[in-house]
């Protein structure tokens, strides 16, 4: 996830241990789930919030009539589930257990927000996980359309640099990389 990654280690271990303060506030529920479990079902209350202990998760997004597209995969000492606290209070995305057996401490969002009124510290840590996902996606949406500007513009090396770092991303952006790598191959071979 190129330079985000070492402030997201950060916000997460210091998220860890704030939120280790409230362990008794909190009372989380462990969760033990085996691979292709759902987590968290996309556009349903969000009632919990969960920390992963192990395994490894699938964030995906649904549109109708579409396959799940994969945004990222979530290991130890990630949070899941925050987004759903503020705005509409629905989770905006499926968490699937990607690769499992996967053990979650699952805390009620109504018990995380009376912890958050009364601790600025996990607030702002909160705000700076949310903050640093959006950067991560404003510039993984910024290298996709300089990708496909890049294949407009028939510039192979300017969609070359896009490709090779999108395919360090998630599945998705990955297989995204592939298929514009692909569809530049096909271009190429029609204008031959």
């Amino acid at each position: 996830m190129g330079g985000i990654e070492p402030q997201l280690d950060k916000i997460r271990a210091r998220l860890r241990e704030l939120l280790s303060t409230h362990l008794s506030q909190l009372q989380p529920e462990t969760h033990n789930l085996a691979t292709g479990d759902i987590v968290i079902e996309q556009g349903k209350p969000a009632e919990w919030v969960f920390l992963v202990s192990s395994g490894v998760l699938a964030v995906e997004h649904i549109e109708a009539g579409q396959p799940a597209r994969m945004l990222a995969l979530v290991r130890e000492g990630e949070i899941l589930g925050e987004m759903g606290l503020f705005g509409d209070n629905r989770y905006s995305a499926q968490v699937r257990v990607e690769q499992g057996p996967a053990s979650l401490l699952a805390a009620r969002s109504d018990d995380l927000l009376q912890a958050l009124l009364f601790d600025t510290e996990l607030v702002l840590e909160m705000l700076a996980l949310s903050g640093a996902r959006c950067r991560q996606a404003n510039h993984n949406q910024a290298l996709l359309l300089a990708a496909i500007q890049a294949l407009s513009a028939n510039d192979s090396a300017e969609l070359q640099r896009c490709c090779s770092i999108l395919s360090e991303s998630s599945c998705s952006l990955a297989n995204a990389a592939k298929q514009l790598e692909s569809i530049q191959q096909r271009t190429m071979t029609h204008q031959s």
